[in-house]
């Protein structure tokens, strides 16, 4: 009994329903709506118009985001279709390599381009991993220059000379290739003087064929060459050779004196002769002998 009545009272509120709407259904059909004859076609008709209404604001929230977009492109002047669709391609290259914020990715190109300038192009930019930094170049450059004096020195060292061939290289020499001298010898009238030249090679053991004379005293150019006689003969067996630093201090009239110390010392070492500055020209007198030491000649050439 109880169930009857609760389908009695349901079919009370729907009969209360449907005479509520009545007054609705007779506008409906004064108003040209005579297709809808029941409440079910009335629930189906409104839901198509809550359904329209839904597109239609959609169809309005895009249609103003696209007038501010066509009013941006008309703003920078690129709103005709060719150049917006290579806008486009650009927007989607930048997708496709920074597929989480393709804006940022055009605006670092930009910024990259203003730096560059304007007109560069593709293949006159390097990745960074093919571009060495200055300090890279700086070290390069360095270790260029360095090889490059070390073989002029080398080339110098192997220079010819008359009467000797190919000359051997220097015995001594920096980690650069530059040569230390073994003596300053200093020529004069009576006899020469002479120096240790290099000071950080004072326990080489190259100091063990050199035999005893007098330093920065004068002495005799013969016993000089005897007591080194011993140190360019070991050279030779080493495949290289000394080099001494010669200053002329013989009087002007006497260069005769001066070329025989020349090819004294010479014997046993390579010399260098550093130029004398502002040394004054003597002009010779007729039918006499030059008073001025000769020009350079192939033994005068410098190794550094």
């Amino acid at each position: 009994m109880a169930e009857l009545k609760d389908w009695q009272d349901k079919a009370n509120r729907a009969t209360a329903g449907l005479e509520a709407l009545k007054p609705l259904q007779e506008e409906l059909f004064s108003r040209g709506a005579v297709d809808i004859t029941g409440v079910e076609q009335l629930v189906e008709r409104f839901r198509h118009l809550q359904e329209l209404e839904a597109d239609n604001k959609t169809l309005k929230e895009r249609n103003e985001a696209l007038s501010e977009q066509s009013s941006l492109f008309k703003s920078v002047g690129v709103d005709k279709p060719q150049t917006l669709r290579g806008l486009a391609t650009v927007v989607e290259r930048a997708a496709e390599i920074d597929p989480n914020d393709p804006p940022a990715l055009l605006t670092r190109a930009v910024e990259i381009l203003n730096k560059l300038g304007r007109d560069t192009r593709p293949e006159q930019v390097k990745p960074l991993s093919e571009m060495a930094s200055a300090d890279d170049l700086a070290k390069k450059l360095a270790t260029v220059e360095a090889e490059r004096e070390k073989f002029r020195l080398d080339a110098l060292n192997l220079m010819h000379r008359s009467g000797n061939g190919l000359t051997y290289p220097s015995c001594w020499k920096t980690p650069t290739g530059q040569t230390e001298y073994i003596f300053d010898i200093t020529f004069d009238d009576r006899g020469i003087r002479v120096k240790d030249a290099t000071p950080g090679r004072a326990k080489d053991e190259a100091w063990d064929k050199v035999g005893s004379f007098p330093r920065d005293a004068e002495i005799d150019e013969r016993s000089f060459v005897a007591a080194t006689r011993k140190l360019a003969d070991w050279a030779k067996t080493q495949n290289c050779k000394f080099y001494t630093r010669n200053r002329d201090e013989t009087g002007p009239a006497n260069k005769v004196r001066y070329k025989l110390l020349q090819r004294t010392v010479e014997q046993n070492f390579y010399p260098y002769y550093p130029p004398v500055a502002n040394a004054p020209h003597t002009k010779p007198q007729a039918g006499a002998a030059a008073t001025v030491a000769p020009a350079a000649s192939p033994t005068d050439i410098r190794p550094e």
